[in-house]
């Protein structure tokens, strides 16, 4: 026996009121000896005998009534035993079936997902009438594909037989407890849970026992006892982040083996936009996790999509990654300044003509058309003095270099302050020729740094400290701008950044070498050194110029302004993550959203232009005020692409969502440990190894009957019985009076 209400067991306390007030009722008898009625003590004892066994009986069904009604209403319930516990006992029950995409997993008797959809309908078929049903798919989130208990099996059934598999990757708790948050609304005597997984450790962590707040009867149903073999793409890392035209980019990949046997050989392929590009052959050992490289070179700028690919195994969902990586090419730059003939040898330094000491715009634009017909070229630079750059054209210009300008007039200020309104980045190099007065001016607007006095250095200070993992320093070793090869500074400047900037490189004396500001869709970079080239040794600030750190940084420094309104690289997110861009210049229109590329097909099948894309799968987002955009329904890997309608055109940007790679480690957890962790009835013993996680079949726990009706009929009875026995008390009682 059992008791859906425990609590009103206390009440079997008031089942004393009646005997304590019996006891506080007595009456002492008194003897007084009077002669003439002694011959009737024989007779007076007689009745006494009988009106003590009277008292008890009526004092016994007192207590009784008390504590019938008391267990009447902590609802007891009798199970397996007893003939009258024989009748099925109704059942509400929920079952979490386990849709990550780890349950894709082909087994040698059929996926799992299909085994687990099985085994879940073979569990309803068991309910009867009157009976409920919830259902919940478990991936990292809870989905509740039906919220509240329903007495409509059929559409239980049709919907698990409808289930996907979905892929996110697994966290039991949030189901487990959304399952109790249901069943803790039923009031049937019978409530059941089932959880039916593949039960891979990775759902298992980072959470404690939970407690059984619905007092359900919990399952454990697995899949499969089958040790799982299975190889997956990690991670894709390109060698840098601002990728170049016709510059070789290294993609180094992570392939774990996640089996207790090795790979003899596998094979990892590219594919750009759709076209096998380049395989490699590798072999991994038991348990292990390698790298490997694959080398690749752009030759025309924009955004290119692609993904790797393994050998397909029995879980191919983890088989691919996508990326899209933006090239960057042909941005354009002005060098402006007296000096700008080494600017333009170290932008490209195939486009240099050392005969001619000045390159008009119109010389330039022909240079660039016919370096278009040939290839694609990174930085297509031209040169202008300071009196040009006042009425200088600046629309089709991505970056200025500010090269050594000792003085900023109103008109250049204007010009300026115009090309950052427009989006235009800015890379400025100050020296102790700069005109403080006139650079300070521009600290409120867009100036990354107050510019101060002049230091000089003695010994020649080198660039001591700087964020190894910003886009312009990442290509350089470890070691860095420090070497004895790197270059020397005789003199800079006192550079004081404002709240709105950031130190990216600091001198050993931590003077600030590299300050950068973020303007809107701009970036502005302060160097902290002279790029004049001055004749005599005292007159010499650095030597930069003829250094071989030169040439790099400098390109970097363009390619990362001329990103620097865009994204660097592809968005490492994963299936269910928030992808989030900014689009100032859009802010309060809408965007588009669409997936181009997913894993379902051969590569052959994948489109290979955006345009070719059905438009009604695109999903319309609204763009913030504040520019941002935020995009949450990433529950495909693939490539996405966003079309934002900017003044005067269509913007397209492309992003990459991958599954997460924790999902493709299928090593599972004990059943005996996952049981105690969510409080499962489980017949796991320590030396068992099988897959009976219940004590009987479905039906036999769910026989029992609830006996608080009848215990009030009783007790109804007992209190008719109670009251004639105490009226006719009352009665003999008078009559003898009488």
């Amino acid at each position: 026996m059992a008791f859906l209400n425990p609590l009103f067991l206390f009440g079997l306390l008031a089942a004393g009121i009646p005997l304590l007030i019996h006891l506080w009722n007595r009456r002492r008898v008194v003897t007084i000896d009077f002669s003439s009625l002694m011959f009737l003590t024989a007779a007076h004892r007689e009745n006494a005998r009988r009106f003590q066994l009277r008292q008890l009986l009526i004092l016994l069904l007192r207590i009784i009534i008390v504590a019938l009604i008391a267990l009447a209403l902590a609802r007891p319930f009798l199970t397996l035993g007893l003939p009258v516990a024989s009748v099925r006992a109704k059942t509400d029950l929920v079952i979490i079936l386990d849709n990550s995409y780890s349950m894709a997993y082909q087994d040698v008797d059929g996926v799992r997902f299909e085994k687990a959809k099985i085994l879940a309908i073979d569990i309803l078929d068991t309910l009867r009438h009157g009976d409920s049903a919830a259902f919940i798919l478990m991936s990292d989130s809870p989905k509740p594909v039906f919220r509240q208990l329903t007495p409509d099996i059929e559409s239980v059934i049709t919907a698990i037989k409808d289930a996907e598999v979905s892929y996110r990757t697994t966290n039991v708790q949030p189901s487990v407890e959304l399952a109790h948050e249901i069943l803790a609304e039923s009031v049937q005597v019978n409530k059941e849970l089932y959880l039916i997984s593949d039960f891979a450790e990775n759902g298992w962590e980072n959470w404690s026992r939970l407690p059984n707040r619905s007092g359900a009867r919990i399952s454990l149903i697995p899949v499969t006892e089958n040790e799982a073999h299975n190889i997956s793409i990690e991670e894709i890392r390109p060698s840098n982040q601002l990728i170049g035209v016709n510059l070789l980019l290294q993609m180094n990949v992570t392939i774990a083996n996640h089996s207790t046997a090795p790979l003899a050989q596998n094979i990892l392929t590219l594919f750009i936009r759709g076209e096998k590009q380049k395989t490699v052959n590798f072999s991994a050992a038991a348990d292990e996790s390698l790298n490997t490289t694959l080398t690749y070179n752009f030759s025309t700028p924009g955004t290119h999509t692609g993904y790797l690919n393994l050998t397909e195994d029995r879980l191919n969902i983890d088989n691919r990654r996508y990326f899209a990586l933006d090239v960057i090419g042909e941005v354009r730059v002005l060098c402006v300044g007296e000096q700008t003939e080494y600017l333009m040898l170290a932008l490209n330094p195939n486009n240099f003509s050392s005969s001619s000491s000045v390159i008009t715009d119109a010389d330039s634009q022909n240079t660039h058309q016919n370096e278009r017909k040939a290839g694609g070229v990174m930085i297509l630079p031209t040169q202008c003095t300071l009196a040009e750059f006042e009425t200088f054209p600046l629309e089709d210009y991505d970056v200025i270099i500010l090269a050594d300008v000792p003085k900023i007039s109103a008109q250049i200020r204007a010009q300026l302050q115009e090309s950052i309104r427009h989006g235009k980045s800015i890379i400025a190099f100050v020296s102790s020729r700069t005109n403080i007065i006139s650079y300070n001016e521009l600290n409120d607007t867009w100036l990354p740094a107050e510019v101060g006095s002049t230091l000089t250095w003695t010994p020649p200070q080198q660039v001591g400290t700087y964020q190894e993992s910003h886009p312009i320093f990442d290509i350089f070793p470890s070691e860095g701008l420090s070497t004895q090869y790197a270059p020397q500074f005789y003199n800079g400047v006192v550079l004081q950044p404002t709240s709105e900037s950031k130190v990216i490189a600091r001198f050993e004396d931590d003077t600030p070498f590299l300050v950068e500001r973020m303007q809107g869709t701009s970036t502005v970079l302060l160097y902290n050194c002279g790029l004049l080239v001055q004749q005599g040794a005292a007159a010499t600030a650095n030597d930069l110029l003829v250094n071989p750190y030169f040439l790099p940084m400098l390109q970097q420094s363009v390619l990362y302004t001329a990103m620097a309104g865009g994204n660097l690289l592809t968005w490492g997110g994963h299936v269910g993550d928030t992808y989030t861009a900014y689009y100032p210049r859009s802010a309060g229109g809408k965007a588009s959203i669409r997936l181009e590329r997913t894993v379902d097909g051969p590569p052959d099948s994948e489109t290979s232009t955006s345009d070719e894309v059905n438009a009604e799968n695109s999903t319309v987002v609204p763009i913030a005020e504040d520019g941002a955009l935020r995009f949450q329904r990433t529950e495909r890997p693939g490539i996405y692409q966003i079309e934002v309608e900017t003044p005067g055109r269509i913007q397209r940007d492309f992003f990459a969502v991958n599954v997460d790679a924790n999902e493709s480690e299928l090593v599972q957890i004990p059943l005996q440990q996952a049981a105690a962790r969510i409080g499962a009835q489980t017949t796991i013993t320590e030396n068992s190894e099988g897959l009976a996680v219940m004590d009987d079949p479905y039906d036999v726990r769910r026989h029992g009957r609830e006996i608080w009706g009848e215990l009030l009929i009783l007790a109804v009875c007992l209190m008719l019985f109670e009251s004639f026995l105490s009226n006719r008390e009352s009665a003999l009682t008078a009559g003898e009076r009488r």
